[in-house]
């Protein structure tokens, strides 16, 4: 009779399988840490299945759109890639997520552990050292031993024994506070190289003269700050006067200012645990918080998160187990880069001559700003004094989640979540800002609510060696955004009040989905194989349906295949899958809001022109296969591990803003293949007393092609600028680098104009491919009894970036290569003149008796020719260096449990082919931006201590 009941049961969800699907859509946030709670700056975060990926930024943080049941899979150079299922518990909240050092581990061979095991009736006895984790226990049996009730391991003898201590209390507690102090930096080798020598003017009368703020020359092509002195007369610009010649060498030295806004700051992180659990019960409460000051020096920014956790422990002997949480978080970020605030901030620190000093004030005695060029660019102290930039986010979170046991090989889970988040970004500058001289404010709010409702039934059958799985899923989610602009212009002078204009946007989006999965899977366990077929539908209110997506997975060990004394291990593993990804409710990726400006129009960029999903909007597909091997091997009597994986996706349906009548729409746009192959090598090396090496080796590459334009589009750009951005053009890698260049003849010899200097291209070309040749990271972890240190290692070789910050600080003149180069004369050009005759015209680069526009820097304009810009982005980068110590404890009374202490440091030495930019960052911050710099954010090194205590 229960068994016709289950048979009808199973029946009825298979019926099921018309409906179906989509996850609750929300913003997973965190911070991924290493094995020692160090933030891990860079990390790749993809969307499983998906082009959607974002990257953690210095401190580690992340956050990214996407849905329950969505797998996001955790790349860093050095460590072994990572894949989490996304559930309603990250939703909202910041979770710390560790990223562990993958290593072979080496064979127990010691008999005592047998022994121990069957003496496991006490409260306290040895069983051999294994290592710092993974000790692995019996789960029943006298006093309910098991990991919970775990109170200390102390190895009274490195080479055979540890001593484990339990809590004899049926009640009991731990407690705990992780602790970090920084400083964190920038290195003047990771910033621009700027001259201190040149003067701000431009060529008059036959020689170089020096043209001071009131002029408006934006310049820096004067003379000599060694021909020069102050006059000592009142200057509203400078309080040691104006300068003049020093013709006769009777004044004082003139000294370069020093206009630098970065500075050493201080952040600050704190997390506190209470946990109080039975047997069978638990209760936990984390409070974390980060406190931080950005790196101007200027502003606080702060986070903040409770959480409040129940569960009845999956070790009781009860059917049904419950799990259940509440979460809320505050973040408030005093420092965003909204519409490109940050890039904008250094342009114009960078662009400031060094004859003036903008720390000597901002507003002159007429109550204008106080610019070294009134008309083109800022004060940097008055951007920073005058904004109202921020970004307020709340999350609250709650889940209740149910597993219930219906028999040995039988159970339901069940998960209920409700999600709310309210992020408010708050945008503004106020009158006389170049760029914005009425001055300009916005706020942006998103309300957001979720409702996600998910049941899974899975049936197991052991047979005397073989097994059987069946998992079926239903899920039903609904998801609402209300959106909101308020723009405001024509403020009072010095304050964002009484606006003239007001302008106010609103927009409701609503999303049903329903989801149903389908999976069988059989193990044969004489073959050490596993097979599993799955089936995805999803329905939505909003896109298309896609009713039939199927996957296959099969691996297989193939150990006791193969008699070798060498080779311990060989595993096998394929698949094939079929997907589908919805767009989000809120397309996040603003990189489309600069590609109708210019570079030098960016110093007004307004990204505002946000887009929604609409039934327009076909769901992206991705057919993917994979081919993987694991390998554990001796090498010099040693276990060493590889691991291969060789992977091809087609992603079709893509979906990227397009302009259509003069304002951006999301469509579907392009099909992209993507092949590449990763692998990972440890090989962890035992010495005597205890002593162990560990070096890993992380080797990617991969190679993309678009295979496909949507519509009439020749190229759609993707991110950038209207006169250099990344591409789709079909044929070509994606992301391909267009902009200006060289005219060329058919011999591909560049074509000389009659004054001796090249011609421009009258068309976009394509001009750099940022696609790198492969990655490599290379790890290593010395461990010495309870002393460890570690450090990291990333390297990139090849892909083309833009590095358009040095063109546009060649053409200000405030670059040390434009300082050198200034007095180059009679350069001759390699190319052809236009009647295809070999160049023979002489050039000088800033002659004097020239105009200014004749200067080699400037003729082509302030982002000079594109095609000159691009560099290569290889790069090589100490990315992390650490040392910690674990205090040991005397006694089991002892009060504190543990006791670590550790210091770090990271990005302390970095190489590249270009300075000025982090190889990490992207355009305003956006995630399709990589490969292009444009004054974005520097590389930050950091230098801290971290302490963690447990009683």
């Amino acid at each position: 009779m229960k068994n016709q009941l289950l048979l009808r049961y199973i029946g009825i969800l298979i019926l099921l399988n018309s409906q179906c699907i989509y996850a609750q859509q929300g913003i997973v946030s965190g911070t991924l840490k290493d094995e020692e709670g160090l933030p891990l700056p860079g990390v790749n975060i993809i969307i499983k299945g998906t082009t959607t990926g974002t990257q953690t930024d210095f401190d580690g943080n992340y956050n990214i759109s996407c849905a329950i049941g969505d797998v996001l899979t955790f790349s860093y150079v050095g460590f072994g890639q990572k894949e989490i299922l996304v559930t309603a518990k990250m939703f909202g909240g910041n979770d710390s997520t560790e990223i562990i050092k993958k290593q072979a581990v080496e064979p127990i061979k010691s008999k005592s552990y047998g022994k121990a095991i069957t003496n496991n009736q006490t409260t306290g006895f040895m069983i051999p050292d294994i290592g710092n984790d993974g000790y692995t226990y019996n789960k029943d049996g006298p006093n309910y031993f098991n990991h919970y009730r775990i109170k200390g391991i102390v190895v009274d003898n490195p080479e055979t024994k540890v001593k484990l201590t339990y809590f004899t209390p049926d009640i009991f507690y731990e407690t705990g506070w992780n602790s970090t102090l920084a400083m964190q930096f920038i290195q003047n080798s990771n910033l621009p190289r700027l001259q201190k020598e040149f003067s701000q003017g431009q060529p008059f009368n036959n020689q170089n003269t020096f043209f001071g703020p009131e002029s408006g020359v934006p310049f820096s092509y004067g003379p000599r700050l060694s021909t020069l002195r102050f006059d000592g007369l009142s200057n509203p610009f400078d309080q040691n006067g104006r300068l003049i010649p020093n013709t006769n060498n009777d004044g004082a030295i003139v000294n370069a200012y020093d206009n630098e806004i970065l500075r050493t700051v201080v952040k600050t992180g704190n997390d506190l645990f209470f946990n109080v659990s039975t047997q069978n019960h638990f209760i936990g409460i984390l409070f974390n918080s980060k406190k931080n000051r950005d790196i101007f020096n200027r502003e606080n920014s702060r986070f903040e998160k409770v959480t409040l956790n129940y569960n009845n422990a999956k070790n009781s002997s009860k059917k049904l187990i419950w799990d259940t949480f509440i979460t809320y978080t505050n973040t408030i970020d005093n420092q965003p880069n909204l519409n490109g605030f940050l890039n904008t901030l250094l342009l114009n620190t960078w662009a400031t001559p060094t004859s003036f000093d903008s720390k000597q004030g901002t507003i002159l005695p007429d109550n204008k700003q106080r610019t070294f060029s009134a008309n083109n660019f800022n004060n940097p102290n008055w951007l920073l004094e005058n904004n109202r930039n921020r970004i307020r986010t709340n999350d609250f979170v709650a889940s209740l989640q149910n597993t219930l046991e219906l028999s040995d090989n039988t159970s339901i889970y069940a998960n209920t979540n409700y999600t709310s988040t309210k992020n408010t970004q708050e945008f503004g500058l106020i009158p006389d800002t170049i760029g914005f001289l009425d001055g300009y404010g916005s706020t942006k709010d998103f309300n957001s609510d979720a409702f996600n409702s998910l049941i899974n039934f899975k049936f197991n059958s052991n047979g005397n060696k073989n097994e059987l799985e069946l998992e079926s899923t239903v899920q039903y989610t609904y998801n609402s955004l209300k959106y909101s602009l308020k723009e405001e212009t024509g403020f009072t002078p010095f304050s964002f009040n009484n606006p003239n204009s007001t302008t106010i946007i609103e927009k409701n989006v609503v999303r049903n989905m329903v989801q149903f999965t389908n999976s069988l899977s059989y193990s044969f366990s004489e073959y050490e194989a596993k097979a599993s077929i799955t089936h995805n539908a999803i329905t939505s209110s909003i896109q298309n349906n896609k009713w039939f997506l199927p996957s296959f997975q099969f691996e297989i060990d193939l150990s006791n295949f193969l008699d070798s004394y060498w080779l311990y291990d060989i595993k096998l593993h394929t698949s094939t899958s079929f997907e589908a990804q919805q767009t989000p409710l809120y397309y996040a990726n603003q990189s489309h809001n600069s590609l109708d400006i210019t570079p030098i129009q960016s110093l007004a960029l307004m990204a505002n022109d946000d887009l929604f999903v609409s039934n327009d909007i076909e769901l992206e597909e991705k057919n993917s296969f994979t081919l993987g091997t694991n390998l554990v091997f001796e090498l010099f009597n040693r276990p060493a591990t590889l691991e291969a994986n060789y992977y091809n996706y087609k992603h079709k349906k893509s979906v990227f803003p397009v302009i259509n009548e003069n304002q951006f729409q999301l469509k579907n746009v392009a099909d992209i293949n993507q092949y590449g192959f990763e692998s990972t090598f440890s090989f962890p090396i035992y010495f005597k007393y205890n002593f162990s090496y560990t070096p890993k080796l992380v080797f990617s590459t991969y190679r993309n092609k678009v295979s496909k334009i949507y519509g009439n589009n020749e190229r759609v750009p993707i991110a950038g600028f209207s006169t250099i951005s990344k591409n789709l053009i079909k044929g070509q890698p994606a992301g391909v680098l267009v902009g200006s260049a060289y005219a060329r003849d058919n011999q591909n010899n560049i074509i000389i104009d009659q004054d001796g200097f090249p011609l421009i291209s009258s068309t976009p070309q394509i001009i750099g491919d940022p696609t790198p040749d492969f990655s490599l990271g290379f790890s290593n972890s010395f461990d010495w009894e309870r002393l460890q240190f570690s450090f990291l290692i990333d390297f990139q070789k090849g892909g083309d970036v833009w590095n358009g910050t040095q063109s546009a600080l060649n053409y200000l003149g405030t670059s040390q290569q434009s300082a050198e180069e200034r007095e180059i004369s009679q350069f001759v050009y390699d190319g052809v003149d236009q009647q295809g005759q070999i160049n023979t015209i002489p050039v000088d680069f800033a002659n004097p008796e020239n105009d200014i526009q004749d200067n080699r820097f400037v003729r082509y304009g302030f982002e000079g020719v594109a095609e000159e810009a691009i560099v290569k982005g290889t790069y090589l980068n100490l990315k992390s260096i650490q040392l910690s110590y674990q205090f040991r404890r005397d006694t089991d009374r002892d009060f504190i449990r543990l006791l670590d202490i550790g210091i770090y440091a990271k990005n302390i030495f970095t190489y590249t082919k270009y300075r000025g930019a982090s190889p990490y960052s992207s355009l305003f911050d956006h995630s399709s931006g990589q490969q292009l710099q444009f004054f974005n954010t520097p590389l930050t090194s950091e230098v801290g201590l971290q302490v963690k205590i447990k009683i």
